[in-house]
């Protein structure tokens, strides 16, 4: 059996050029669910188990689903949230939004075992914090293919860990799903959101 050590050092390695898919505009990056559970089955093996906690949370009014999980690795346990649109109260979008929820959750789970952040930096505004110490080179902007980032469909998760553009207070996982809601792509908190931008509420 692996120590707990050992698989954390293969989890963090870098991935390879192209992993990463850029949003439209080029400012956000995230790297598909698949990859990370093929990093996790490559190094864990049957060392770690992933689970949804208690029931998903469907909210009809404000059209957003909320899928909490964890992993579990060796003796270690990282939870998750992920929160995706809801198009419609239709059988398959219902399906669609708690699938795509649930990659988000995963996704949020293997953040905290810090996967990906080497090559997340370039999109993460924590990468250049002396705290972090990630090789320098992480910093290089990747240049990978836009593939179907498409951000009415894409959960929302504040991973950018924006800011306010007005007074700098990191944005909160609401504020961030306020935003997506209403199309908003600039970083503002709730109170300084221009109010004729904002169509629906949460």
């Amino acid at each position: 059996m692996k120590t707990y050590s050992e698989i954390v050092e293969k989890l963090r390695k870098p991935f390879p050029p192209g992993t990463v898919k850029i949003s439209t505009d080029g400012t956000r990056g995230h790297i598909p669910v698949q990859v990370y559970m093929s990093r996790l089955e490559d190094a864990a093996e049957s060392q770690w188990h992933w689970r949804i906690i208690g029931e998903p949370f469907i909210n009809y009014d404000k059209h957003f689903v909320i899928v909490k999980g964890e992993i579990t690795l060796v003796d270690a346990i990282r939870q998750g949230l992920g929160i995706a649109k809801l198009t419609k109260a239709d059988t398959t979008s219902i399906k669609n939004a708690l699938m795509t929820a649930e990659s988000e959750a995963f996704r949020d789970a293997c953040d905290k075992f810090k996967m990906g952040w080497i090559d997340l930096a370039p999109y993460r505004e924590w990468a250049l914090n002396p705290g972090i110490n990630l090789p320098r080179n992480s910093l290089i902007t990747e240049t990978s293919t836009i593939e179907n980032y498409d951000p009415n469909i894409h959960s929302v998760m504040p991973a950018s860990n924006r800011t306010c553009l007005k007074c700098q207070k990191q944005l909160s996982q609401k504020e961030e799903l306020l935003l997506s809601m209403n199309g908003i792509k600039f970083a503002y908190c709730k109170e300084h959101v221009p109010k004729q931008l904002v169509k629906k509420q949460i």
